[in-house]
């Protein structure tokens, strides 16, 4: 391959074909001020790309990985041993050098478990792809017996039954990622030897695997560390400057706050909207009222529509538009009152978001356009409710004298 050096202004970034759901253009500037972008290109782009002069070095992913290695003029060891690389760094002399990040990247998520994985056995959900033989091969040398699980292969889906005493599953898999989340590959419940539970997907911050793990009471740990810890690695590769893990774990967290949303729940006429158009703007965060989305989407109010249809046909479509808008990330949304009186509204939820709940003096409860409240009555809602407010929320904030001050009482809890 003709050698090019870059220009002295070339940006490092992303190469991949499809790249909006990516959060590492955040991740660099974060971990070590380096400005970094996103490099979408079709298969027939990427020869020019690699040739050109326009990055400086690039972190690749899907569907580029392998695609990458003939254009390379060397690898490192540990892109040799795992045939795919993720990372390619533009040497002085112009020649390419590829490398694979994502090992030290699974290697740290592993270890944030606690689970001591040594003589352990380990499901690998997606074992025989890219990022699947990378989990497969840390496991090994971290003294795991792991198994690569497929559609098609020596064990596949059909065969789980006869792996129920794993130790650790692994799902290094599209399966659960945003948008068709909280999708999960498997069911947990078949296991009954579980330590934990890693899954490589780091959006939505809990996955449906991760979720179930929750409910089951197993450790699990999500992928924004991984991806995070990957980063750090390609620092070093690009400038030679070392991440201190510390570094790597504030980011982590940095990182994880921005990106959930932050959803509001409590008592019908708590003031969840007032406080959540506060909390947006002192968040610079787009918010987003339930009820508003119900009547964009179903054309009529949650008053006219309870009216007309009932209680129960409502409840059904308002967990289908919190479906939709509770997957999203960065968002402030302020919740209906009775979002917590389905069972299935709370996964929903907790799987990008953190809940705070509105504690607000029931005799200062607005009561105006409520069909339910006016129906049943306050005394008997907050009995109903209260209990499920307090075990769904993370936070749990007293209303103030209005709702900016509300907000501005909330946030250290945020931070």
């Amino acid at each position: 391959m003709t050698k090019v050096s870059p220009r002295a202004d070339a940006p490092y970034g992303v190469l991949g074909r499809t790249l909006g759901h990516s959060y590492t253009p955040r991740i660099y500037p974060m971990l070590a001020d380096i400005e970094y972008v996103r490099f979408e290109r079709e298969p027939e782009e990427v020869d020019a790309f690699l040739r050109g002069d326009e990055w400086s070095g690039v972190n690749v992913t899907i569907p580029y990985k392998r695609t990458v290695v003939p254009y390379l003029d060397e690898l490192t060891a540990c892109a040799k041993r795992l045939g795919n690389v993720n990372t390619i760094v533009r040497l002085p002399d112009g020649r390419l050098r590829g490398g694979n990040t994502d090992y030290f990247g699974f290697k740290t998520l592993v270890e944030s478990t606690g689970v001591d994985v040594t003589g352990k056995r380990a499901l690998v959900l997606g074992g025989s792809g890219g990022a699947g033989t990378t989990c497969m091969t840390v496991l090994e040398d971290l003294g795991c017996e792991p198994i690569a699980v497929g559609r098609s292969g020596a064990v596949t889906y059909d065969d789980l039954d006869a792996y129920a005493a794993v130790h650790l599953i692994v799902n290094a898999t599209p399966v659960g990622m945003y948008p068709a989340c909280p999708d999960s590959p498997v069911d947990l419940t078949r296991f009954k030897g579980l330590e934990a539970v890693v899954d490589i997907v780091y959006n939505p911050a809990r996955t449906g695997l991760m979720l179930q793990a929750e409910e089951l009471g197993v450790p699990s740990a999500g992928g924004l560390l991984m991806l995070v810890a990957q980063a750090a690695e390609a620092v070093r590769a690009y400038t030679g400057d070392e991440v201190a893990r510390e570094r790597i774990l504030e980011v982590t967290s940095a990182l994880s706050q921005a990106e959930q949303n932050i959803a509001l729940i409590g008592m019908p006429g708590s003031g969840k909207t007032r406080v959540g158009q506060a909390l947006a703007r002192l968040l610079d965060r787009e918010h987003v009222d339930l009820d508003d989305a119900f009547r964009e989407r179903i054309g009529m109010s949650c008053a006219e529509f309870i009216t007309i249809q009932g209680e129960e046909a409502f409840r059904t479509r308002e967990t289908q538009v919190l479906s939709e808008v509770a997957k999203r990330s960065g968002l402030v949304i302020s919740c209906g009152g009775g979002v917590v009186t389905r069972d299935e509204n709370y996964p929903l939820l907790h799987q990008n978001s953190r809940i705070v709940m509105l504690n607000r003096p029931i005799g200062e409860l607005s009561r105006k356009g409520r069909p339910i409240t006016a129906r049943d009555g306050v005394e008997k809602l907050a009995a109903e409710r209260m209990p499920r407010y307090r075990a769904w929320a993370d936070i749990v904030i007293d209303s103030r004298e209005n709702a900016e001050a509300t907000a501005r009482a909330l946030l250290p809890s945020l931070a």
